[in-house]
This record gives C-alpha cells, structure tokens and sequence, in this order.
C-alpha cells in the first residue's frame, strides 16, 4: 500500500491523514521554571512522584511537553547553578540523563524510529549574591536562529514568561507553530494566546483537589 492511501470497496484510492512529523525544537527555560514549582509547593500545592528536582537550579518530569506525532530534534534545559566548574558539570551530567517522551512510534501499521530523547543542557554560573542574567536571552538567540535558519516547524517553549512572548510573534510572522507550556503560578496569559497548543503543568507535577481531580494525576 502508499503511505498515505487506503482502498476503497470500489478499490479506488483515497487519502488518508498523513502524520504530522514537524521538525520541533523545545526550548525550556529552567530558572522559570522551577520558580514556579516553588512558588505552588510554598502555596501547599502536593507534588506527584517521579520528579527530578534540584533545589534553584532545575525541575522536570519526562511527560512536561507532549510532541504528539512531531520529531523533536533536540530539547535545551537552560538554567542557572551557583558554585564552581565542577558543580556546573555536575548539573550539566543530571540534565543530560533527564529525557522526555518522544512522539509515538506507531501509525497505523508504520514505524517510526525515534531520535534520542536526553535533555540537553545549558547551564550558565551563578555568583552567589549577584543578579544572574543569561538564560532569558541565550534563549531569545537560539529561537531566533532556529527560526530564521528555517531549521524547524514548530518552537516549543516551557515557560510562562511574558518577556518571551515578542519571540514567539516573530516565529508566528516568520510562518512557525508555537506550542507553550507553563504552570499557572506566574503564567502570563499572552503566551496562551499566542500558542498553537498550550498545556498546563500543574496536573502534570501536582496532585490536584479532589474537586478539580478528573484523572489528571
């Protein structure tokens, strides 16, 4: 059979949806988001099991962004670590072995190899005491870039920053879907309304009350 096509009972040929398959890049901004983890945790917010967290520095669970059926090519955790070359590298080490859950494997009867799903790192050092600046921008740069270089379909970014949102108008001007997600906890609602596809991560690192609790844990 063509991939793509099916038969009919007259055995004529028709078309059949194709998937997606768009060139993703996911771009998390870890300084935000851990932030906010913070924030719903001090709030009372009970978190689920399975999370990675290191205190300030990163937060992350493997089912944060869901891809659908898009091929990410790489997911960039950018953060912030106080402390000398050897605690950079020691966090770099922890986000390398961080994954996160690729599109699905199967359409149909077609196959999908994945590519590898490890975060990749990129953490900038802190001074104790001083204001960190970085993240936010380097960030910004590589959107950019990726956009302008015609390297992707869709930017993925997690957080709820609103100094992001100027970036993810220029990648919509510049023809790319944007997916975002973010907690509530400081979400900026332009960034909603911007995205192609929003997800909200509270039900994915929180338990929820009972009264909100519709299988989301």
């Amino acid at each position: 059979m063509i991939f793509g096509q099916g038969m009919t009972e007259h055995n004529e040929y028709f078309r059949e949806p194709l998937p997606s398959l768009g060139r993703m890049m996911v771009f998390i901004d870890g300084e935000n988001l851990v932030l906010r983890y913070e924030a719903m945790v001090k709030e009372d917010a009970k978190p689920l099991t399975l999370i990675d967290y290191e205190p300030k520095t990163f937060v992350w669970r493997a089912n944060s962004i869901k891809p659908e059926l898009n091929t990410i090519l790489r997911a960039n955790y950018y953060t912030y670590v106080t402390g000398d070359d050897n605690k950079v590298n020691e966090i770099k080490t922890k986000i390398k072995n961080l994954n996160f859950h690729n599109y699905s494997t199967q359409y149909h009867n077609i196959s999908v190899k994945q590519l590898p799903n490890n975060l990749t790192p990129v953490v900038f050092k802190k001074t104790k005491g001083k204001k960190a600046k970085g993240v936010d921008i380097q960030m910004s740069v590589d959107i950019l870039t990726h956009v302008f270089r015609n390297n992707i379909d869709i930017v993925y970014l997690v957080s709820g920053d609103g100094d992001y949102l100027p970036v993810l108008q220029e990648a919509v001007r510049m023809g790319k879907q944007v997916y975002v997600a973010a907690f509530s906890s400081g979400l900026n609602e332009s960034l909603v309304t911007i995205a192609d596809k929003f997800r909200l991560l509270d039900p994915i690192y929180f338990k929820l009350p009972k009264q909100e609790n519709n299988g989301n844990e």
